[in-house]
């Protein structure tokens, strides 16, 4: 019986001695302002250079 894993922590473990937390939502929606936005207004999050053209990428 070497094979099978020790469970005898896990029938005896106790619930109600768990702390109660709070979930907090971290990734937030963009905003309707931030989507209307072109991405030539938000440099960085686009690596193609405008006066290149997209012939070139």
């Amino acid at each position: 019986m070497a094979d099978k894993p020790d469970v005898t922590e896990v029938t005896t473990f106790d619930k109600t001695k768990l702390k109660k937390t709070e979930t907090q939502e971290k990734n937030t929606l963009p905003t309707k302002e931030s989507m209307s936005l072109p991405f030539a207004a938000a440099p960085g999050l686009c690596s193609a250079n405008p006066e290149q053209g997209l012939s070139q990428l």
